[in-house]
């Protein structure tokens, strides 16, 4: 059993190596750089206690909704782990695609966490700077404090995904011949049956990637809209726009699931919540949208960040929903539940000698 999850070919194992290589190094410079920003976060702490302004605890709740965006980071990384893994055991190319696309989303989210950063720091200076300004000297030493090894991770952190990511495109580029559309050659001539099981696989890794961004905006939402609950702000408006949140958040995410259950039963009743759960995202992506651009100072460090997920959410989602409601239609068609193991292995042999097997 363990040699058969050893992938065969140059091509695979190189793939499989640079995932999880990716997977350790990122994951290990995210973690010194959420360490070494809780140094930062205990910094403004001791301020906290000298500084009596409402804008101040404002953006020290920020910092705190800025490291779960981190630690989100890890948790793409070991999703991209995921999707490499599965991608070399169905031998598709559509995963593969979807794949590099996916580091490549991950490289803007490494970006937009070192912008999200500065600003929220810059505010808090400022606000230090002001209140010295006026007499008060706040002499506090922290050895935890130096954003300037923090920027210098950062840096690193967004090198080295840019290095992961040309790799990504390049093997993709390789494993591409490599791999071909060997999962469809079961189905033989019957071309309108592979163009079915081909829009089947599109779906399902359009699964894939939607369901994660659905999950990264919600974290993200919760961790920018709610920190003031949390932190300051406990009023009866606050408390109740957060149930309204949960439950709006609740059904986004249970509805997401019936979308694993279509695939899996290949179910109409289960593919159509999952159409309807997607439109109430949409919605709900559009109305926060529309807040962002409204109450911008609500959002002033994180505009970039929400904005650009709720951007890649939306391209996914109504991508999604279009494979979907065709899906919708195949599921009475008919679509095979399974890929023969035979074949695969039989793919594999033959994409080892490095041969190309068409779509047609």
């Amino acid at each position: 059993m363990g040699k058969s999850l050893i992938p065969e070919g140059k091509w695979s194992r190189l793939t499989l190596l640079w995932s999880f290589s990716q997977f350790i190094v990122m994951t290990v410079i995210e973690c010194i750089i959420i360490y070494m920003n809780f140094g930062i976060k205990g910094h403004y702490d001791e301020y906290e206690k000298y500084i009596e302004n409402k804008d101040y605890e404002k953006y020290k709740g920020y910092y705190t909704a800025l490291i779960v965006y981190q630690a989100l980071f890890i948790v793409a990384m070991v999703y991209q782990l995921y999707l490499a893994v599965d991608t070399l055991l169905k031998f598709s190319t559509i995963d593969l695609i979807a794949l590099s696309i996916f580091n490549t989303l991950c490289l803007g989210y490494s970006v937009t966490q070192y912008i999200q950063a500065n600003k929220i720091i810059r505010e808090l200076d400022g606000i230090i700077n002001t209140v010295q300004m006026n007499g008060i000297k706040l002499n506090i030493v922290n050895k935890n404090y130096n954003i300037k090894n923090v920027e210098y991770i950062e840096y690193a952190n967004i090198s080295l995904m840019i290095l992961f990511v040309l790799g990504w495109w390049y093997i993709t580029f390789n494993l591409y011949k490599v791999f071909g559309w060997n999962v469809f050659k079961q189905i033989g001539a019957d071309v309108r049956l592979k163009q079915r099981l081909k829009l089947f696989n599109v779906l399902i890794t359009l699964l894939k990637l939607t369901s994660f961004f659905i999950v990264l905006f919600v974290s993200q939402y919760f961790a920018v809209n709610h920190n003031e609950y949390f932190a300051v702000y406990r009023n009866e408006k606050n408390v109740s726009e957060l149930i309204h949140d949960i439950v709006i958040s609740a059904i986004i995410i249970i509805g997401s699931g019936f979308g694993i259950l279509a695939v899996a039963k290949v179910s109409r009743v289960y593919l159509g919540i999952y159409i309807f759960t997607l439109c109430a995202l949409l919605g709900f992506m559009a109305s926060t949208l529309i807040d962002i651009f409204k109450d911008s100072k609500k959002y002033a460090n994180f505009e970039t960040s929400l904005t650009v997920t709720i951007g890649s959410t939306v391209i996914l989602s109504i991508v999604t929903y279009a494979v979907s409601l065709i899906n919708f239609k195949n599921f009475g068609l008919g679509i095979p539940k399974s890929i023969s193991k035979n074949t695969l292995q039989t793919g594999q042999a033959e994409t080892n000698q490095q041969k190309r097997l068409s779509i047609d």
